[in-house]
């Protein structure tokens, strides 16, 4: 089921993706990514059947998929059909960042004077991966140490509601195709080097600005390629 016939882009479920989660994670990581990136566009149908064939697995973890992206409004039942793509807008999308980045920000003040020295060597050698992981164009690689860089930041704030919030946005967040977002890579690591910048100089308020900044940037990037993929494909 490729992009060109408007559905997920997919490959066969690995031996290697099982051991990074559930049938059923991966489905639903996969089919959500192709929506928030708008190779899915809204009203797209997916038939549990087809979507067990396609990915080689049984209906049951399909099925579980569907569900969590139906609690995620990413899809929603469709009576005869089965479950089809809810409806998204580019601005959901930036609705949905400008959110992360009040919580992020938060998280990030309040964790500033709890990090430790051995947590902030960890942050700038994060940074550092993620820059050589920018030059060597691994966008997956940047992907990782990105989630890394802000979960140490967001434990270290002591704020576990907070971090549940957080946590329901960042699953608008692609992991596979992060390199397809024009400016995500380069917005990724000039986010890290101004929330360190700010860290460094026990400024707060430029802490909390550095980060909502960086997810400001980031909806905003993922909001124009969702919606210029809308645009592309309606165009076709």
């Amino acid at each position: 089921m490729g992009r060109d016939s408007g559905h997920a882009h997919h490959g066969t479920v690995t031996e290697r993706d099982r051991r990074y989660g559930t049938s059923a994670s991966i489905v639903a990581s996969d089919i959500g990514e192709n929506i928030i990136s708008g190779h899915l566009p809204p009203g797209s149908s997916l038939r549990v059947h087809e979507l067990a064939s396609q990915y080689e697995m049984s209906l049951t973890p399909v099925r579980e998929a569907m569900q969590r992206l139906v609690t995620e409004g990413l899809v929603a039942r469709r009576p005869g059909v089965g479950f089809a793509v809810a409806p998204l807008t580019g601005d959901d999308i930036r609705d949905v960042f400008l959110t992360l980045g009040f919580v992020s920000g938060e998280l990030a003040a309040r964790a500033m004077d709890a990090l430790t020295d051995a947590q902030r060597t960890e942050l700038r050698a994060l940074h550092h991966e993620s820059i050589a992981m920018l030059h060597r164009d691994a966008a997956n690689g940047l992907d990782s140490r990105n989630r890394a860089f802000y979960s140490l930041i967001n434990h270290a704030s002591r704020s576990p509601k907070l971090r549940w919030t957080a946590g329901l946005c960042i699953r608008f967040v692609p992991r596979t195709l992060y390199s397809d977002i024009p400016g995500w890579p380069e917005i990724t690591v000039d986010g890290q080097r101004k929330v360190l910048e700010a860290l460094d100089a026990g400024d707060v308020r430029a802490v909390r600005e550095a980060t909502r900044d960086f997810h400001h940037r980031a909806g905003e990037a993922l909001a124009e390629n969702f919606s210029e993929n809308l645009r592309v494909r309606s165009a076709v």
